[in-house]
């Protein structure tokens, strides 16, 4: 059960980061947002969602790996959803989002980052 856990979990964020940047470029400075931001913002929502739930989920079965690591893993991946949506907000307001968007993918990167390198993540899972 964990193994399908874990690849929805890195399903939903590969999935959330694609919406992401596509939920991004969507919205015009000039213009507004596009016929499809508003669709794109609700996959994003869902995506997230299933982001923590399949979170909380590996996170609750592997209290007993690593717990700080997992915990940390998981405080930084709700902050870059939280992020995220700050991001698309601002946008939305038409106030700079740059910095935002930058801090999204530094977030993101080391929240991969540290769930790569965690006891069940792929690269450890591979030299077991």
């Amino acid at each position: 059960m964990i193994n399908g856990m874990l690849h929805l979990h890195i399903m939903s964020w590969v999935v959330l980061l694609i919406v992401f940047f596509a939920a991004y470029e969507n919205f015009s400075d000039r213009l507004g947002p596009s016929q499809y931001f508003k669709p794109l913002m609700m996959l994003l929502r869902v995506f997230a969602l299933l982001a923590v739930v399949s979170g909380c989920y590996i996170f609750f079965k592997a209290m007993n790996a690593d717990a700080m690591l997992y915990g940390i893993k998981f405080l930084l991946g709700l902050l870059t959803i939280g992020l995220m949506e700050m991001t698309l907000a601002r946008k939305k307001r038409k106030k700079p989002s740059r910095n935002f968007f930058y801090m999204v993918i530094v977030a993101a990167i080391i929240t991969i980052g540290l769930g790569v390198h965690l006891p069940l993540g792929p690269i450890t899972a591979m030299f077991k």
